[in-house]
């Protein structure tokens, strides 16, 4: 990496890019990585978090994690705090797929009691869970409803029967991101969403059947409490928003463009981090269409 030379070694997994490296850094940029992943980090990496150091707003550092790798605008793995008050919100540092994550689905089955039939569940589940380019789901619902569930998330779900009370006490926020604005949602957006509830998307998103075994169990006492235990079958599932998502990132990435240096007197280093001020209308505007991607 032919950056490697200005880097400053932090600590042992700790590395530091001055603001010296690039006009306009607002901040230093830290990576977190062994001396090999350094080794080996893309050099767009180092582009684009040293990028991202000079939005308005950064606090502290602009941050990478030991997975960073070349993304939109922020590379994956990329992190930044703003400012509340003088800080931007960017649709590149959120990601396309608003809320893509990992959720653990815990059975009181186990190994021995699903081994004999799992044949028959893997092409249930296949059966049951649309994936895909241009999946639709099964769950059939009308946009105006569609716009009930960007709102209310989980709680949607579990109203109409498709879920159970306990899952909200096990879903980050209780299932709803509050402040979520379906107004703030272009009629597009809404249409390339409502269809795909229940689908599972594609690119590196997955369902897994997962068996729990008993020396991967690194703090017993913390796993008791989660409800995870030696030979237990569990369910791990990879999704985000979609196309819903992606629509909204879209839309306002490229209202962004059009009012950040117009408007704002914003000037970037590169169009993916189109961004406006946190607290003006538009980025208010995104944050509440964000959080409906959320939900």
């Amino acid at each position: 990496m032919a950056v490697l030379s200005e880097v400053v070694r932090v600590a042992e997994t700790l590395w530091e890019i001055p603001p010296s490296h690039k006009p306009g850094m607002r901040v230093p940029a830290r990576i977190y990585a062994t001396e090999k992943l350094m080794e080996e980090l893309d050099e767009g990496v180092i582009e684009q978090i040293t990028n991202v150091a000079t939005l308005p707003g950064i606090v502290d550092y602009a941050f990478c994690m030991p997975d960073a790798h070349q993304g939109y605008g922020f590379p994956i793995g990329g992190v930044a705090a703003m400012d509340a008050e003088e800080g931007v919100i960017s649709p590149g540092g959120i990601g396309f797929d608003i809320n893509c994550g990992m959720r653990l689905v815990l059975t009181n089955l186990t190994h021995d009691e699903v081994r004999p039939h799992l044949k028959e569940l893997v092409d249930d589940l296949f059966e049951r869970v649309p994936a895909g380019v241009g999946s639709r789901g099964f769950l059939r619902i009308s946009q105006p409803q569609f716009r009930e569930v960007v709102e209310q998330g989980a709680r949607w779900v579990i109203r109409e029967g498709y879920g159970w009370e306990e899952d909200l006490e096990r879903t980050e926020e209780g299932g709803c991101i509050v402040g979520a604005d379906a107004s703030k949602i272009t009629p597009k957006a809404i249409q390339r969403g409502y269809d795909q509830i229940g689908t599972l998307g594609s690119g590196n998103h997955y369902l897994e059947i997962q068996h729990v075994k008993a020396e991967n169990i690194y703090d017993p006492e913390l796993a008791q409490r989660l409800g995870i235990f030696p030979d237990q079958v569990v369910i791990m599932f990879h999704c985000g928003s979609r196309g819903f998502g992606h629509q909204v990132a879209t839309d306002y990435l490229e209202l962004f463009l059009r009012v950040m240096e117009k408007k704002y007197s914003i000037k970037i280093l590169d169009r993916e981090l189109a961004c406006a001020p946190f607290n003006s209308p538009e980025g208010q505007d995104y944050f509440a269409a964000m959080k409906g991607g959320i939900n």
